[in-house]
Parts: C-alpha cells; structure tokens; sequence
C-alpha cells in the first residue's frame, strides 16, 4: 500500500545524537493463482508524454543557459520503467538536549597586539525543556524517500525525476503499460537490485538529516538565537511501509570525449536529470575577460611585471578553467562511480530480505514460464522447425540479440530489463483470441530462447564464439 499523501509540517529535526527505532510494516495480500503476485502489489507510473515533449526536454535542458553546451543524441532515446522503492513512515522525534547561542560582539584587549580589538563571540545556553513532535513522512512530499532501486544507473543523476508529481498518479503494473503506438518500440523493465533494507536505510539516514535541519531551525526561531550545538534528539520510527514503484524514463545518451552520458526524463511529467556539458569556449573567454580586468584593476600581481600579469593573471587561470569545463562532466562521472562501487559494498551490512511476493516473485514467475516454454519448444522440436523469422546472421546467427532487440555488446542489465518487458508485453495469458495466443507464444518462445542463452555468461560466450548454445 503506498501513502501518496501530501502531509509536511515545518517541525523540527535530529542532532547529532540520535536514535532511531524501527518498526517495519509490511503489508501486501496473498497470491494463490499461480500466475505470479497480484498485480495491486507492483506499483507503476505510466508513460503520459509524447516522445517529442521528451525530445524539447532534453533540448532545453542541454540548449538553455550562456554556459550550456548544445547536445545531439546519437540514437532515439530509450523506454524504460526503472525501479524505485517508495518509503513512508511515521516519525516521534523529541529533543532530548540541545544548547542555543547568540552571537555577540566584544572588544578585549589583546597582548599579543597590545590594542583592544572587537571579534564576535557566542553566548550558550542550555535548553531548559523537551520537545515532542510527531509527523508523517510522505514520498510526494519527501522526494529523498523514493530511492532509485538498482545500480545500473548513477543514482544522483536518476534521482532527479522523483521531484515533481508523478507518484500520485501510480496504477498497478500491469503489461499494457508497456504497449506503445510504435510498434519498433519495446518498453524495459529493469530489475530490482538493491534491498529493501538497504533502500530503509538510506531512508532513516534522510529522515535523520531533515530532523537535524529542522531541529536546528525551530530552535533558533522559538528562543530567538542564531546557533545551535550538543543536540541529542530521540527518534521513532512506526508504520514504516516500503513500496516497491517503476518510474517511466525517456534515457537519452550521448558520446562525449569516448564516454556515454545520459540524461533521464521523467515518462509522465518531464521532470530531468543527467548530466551537463558546458561550453568551454565560452567559459574561457569569461574567464579571460573577467581575469583581465581583475589585472588591470589592481595592477597585476605584483610578480614578472606585465608579461607576469598576463602569464599567471589572465593565461592560466583562463587555460586552467576551460579544462576543468571540458572535463568536468568526465570528473563527475568518475565520482559517482566511486560512489557507487561504495554503495554496493555496503549492501553487504544489510540483510538480503526481498518481499518474495513483490519483486522475487515477478522474476520467478518469469523464469517458471521461460522453462516452461523452453520444455515445450523442445518437445514440439519448434525451434529446428519454425520459419527463420527473428534470426540473424553474422555474430548473431541464430537472432538472439535481434529477438531481445539489443546490440551483440549489451550488458546483462540491458539483457535482463529486455527480456522482462518483452516477457509481460507478449505472454500468452494476455490474449484471448485464439490466433493472437498462439502467435504470442511463438513470440514468448524465442524470447525465452534468446534468453535462455544470453542470460548465462557461458552460454553467450559459446554463442558469440561458435553460434551453437
């Protein structure tokens, strides 16, 4: 059950000490069908803009600004639904301690100096009673509680299209939400890879960072003080639910000095994130005008005369931030990559409980229907006998990589959130009408073929080298 209910109130936050009581509560109905988990268990925001809205986004956001460098895609952008886990709680925050100062200014005499000289000092004071507050925490008001569920993507850069309203406007995930009127088109679906406990934890860590702020300002407003210190505040946390959500994403990528950057825009309401170029050239030049008047206001630098002015001055500050323009998306990217790699160690503090009946369960759903289709293609011997529609040739001779519509260079992610929209979008339960059925379980069949042997990294070795699986 996700709470899409839009409740903040301007109370206050934690401190430096702070303990945090968690109380988990999950909630999802049993499944019995046998078809896989009910579909009001998986939530998913559905794609609401043209592709060409999406196309002005990117524009815009990479075409706007004196300093922005006009980007070009290199291909069309991609459809994907990426993960994310949904957050809510309930939150009893009471400042145990804290101490409040204002900040006043005193002359002393300093001996050092041997003159009286003024300098601000701060005057404490303790607390003299407890706070108590209690509110909710709501993902649509809290963007910091929908957390991007995977790896595959830099998370600061996806984050960035949980901020406008989207959320309140998840339906149950059902495969029509990967139908598009192109049909070359295929939607993704990205697996979920990070834990719900992991997602819990960076969310108790957002949830401390905002009740510090807050602590820290309704302090200073209610004893009309300008600092804060030796905060310690008690924090409970209850009706804690985590849900699990697919964000619709526009992924735009682009080539920039042999390294692909992506820009993510949000399916349903063109929010965006990713990340920027900037114009080098143009930096430069302000940078050349702006240290040469600095130059000519002061007189130079005091060091080598004119040519030493206009050396150290002008040139190489100028050289110097054009370099740093030009590769800072690169430096970026190398940060969050470190960052990442730190995430994924970390994920070995956090116990590895998936709900099984929300997202373990779609996959096995998925594996159960791929062997159940692999038994049946072998019996029928459909696969020695069935046209030649979906193969290819050269590297790909069989049409693996053709059938799953990804380059013979495709990573297991783009493997996996491949088959798994292409396993809702073309699974035979979907069809009533007896032809469709039937052509949609050939579809399932080769997709479960190709599937079956890309997924195994030894099988797709095999493949690649020999053609046989």
């Amino acid at each position: 059950m996700l709470y899409l209910v839009h409740s903040l109130g301007s109370l206050p936050r934690q401190t430096k000490t702070i303990n945090l009581l968690f109380k988990p509560v999950i909630r999802y109905a049993s499944s019995k069908s046998g078809k896989g988990p009910s579909n009001e268990k998986l939530k998913a925001i559905p794609f609401a803009q043209h592709i060409k809205a999406a196309e002005k986004t990117f524009e815009d956001y990479h075409g706007k600004g004196f300093f922005s460098a006009r980007l070009s895609k290199t291909s069309p952008p991609e459809q994907a639904f990426l993960p994310f886990w949904v957050v809510s709680a309930t939150v009893h925050a009471t400042i145990e301690q804290a101490q409040v100062g204002r900040r006043v200014m005193r002359t002393r005499y300093n001996p050092a100096t041997k003159r009286n000289e003024s300098m601000w000092e701060t005057d404490w004071a303790w607390v003299p009673e407890k706070h108590s507050f209690t509110r909710d925490y709501v993902p649509l008001a809290h963007p910091g509680l929908q957390i991007y569920a995977s790896h595959r993507y830099r998370r600061g850069l996806v984050d960035h299209i949980t901020t406008g309203p989207a959320l309140e406007n998840a339906v149950p995930f059902t495969p029509s939400l990967l139908d598009t009127s192109d049909k070359d088109v295929t939607r993704k679906v990205d697996p979920f890879m990070i834990y719900p406990t992991t997602a819990l934890r960076f969310a108790k860590s957002y949830i401390q960072d905002s009740e510090e702020r807050l602590a820290d300002d309704f302090l200073r407003k209610l004893y009309g003080m300008d600092e804060t210190r030796l905060l310690k505040i008690n924090i409970q946390l209850e009706n804690v639910v985590v849900s699990p959500v697919y964000y619709p994403a526009f992924i735009f990528s682009v080539n920039y000095l042999g390294r692909r950057l992506r820009t993510f825009i949000n399916g349903y309401d063109l929010t965006v994130g990713g990340t920027k170029v900037y114009n080098w050239e143009r930096v430069a030049a302000v940078s050349a005008l702006g240290m040469a008047t600095v130059m000519t206001l002061t007189g130079g630098i005091g060091y080598g005369g004119a040519s030493g002015s206009f050396w150290l001055g002008i040139v190489l500050p100028t050289i110097a931030t054009s370099f740093l323009a030009m590769y800072y998306p690169i430096l970026s990217l190398y940060v969050r990559d470190i960052m990442r790699n730190q995430e994924i160690k970390s994920m070995a503090q956090d116990s590895e409980s998936w709900d099984n009946d929300w997202v373990r369960g779609y996959a096995a759903f998925e594996d159960q229907e791929r062997r159940r289709t692999w038994r049946e293609e072998k019996q029928s011997s459909w696969y020695n006998t069935s046209s030649n529609e979906g193969r290819g040739t050269g590297s790909d001779p069989k049409g693996y990589y053709k059938a799953l519509g990804v380059s013979t260079s495709a990573t297991q992610s783009d493997i996996q959130s491949a088959f798994r929209g292409l396993a809702m979008k073309f699974h035979p339960d979907r069809f009533t009408d007896s032809e469709e059925k039937k052509s949609a379980k050939v579809k399932f069949q080769t997709i479960s073929s190709a599937y079956s042997v890309l997924r195994d990294a030894k099988k797709r070795r095999l493949y690649d080298q020999t053609g046989r699986d």
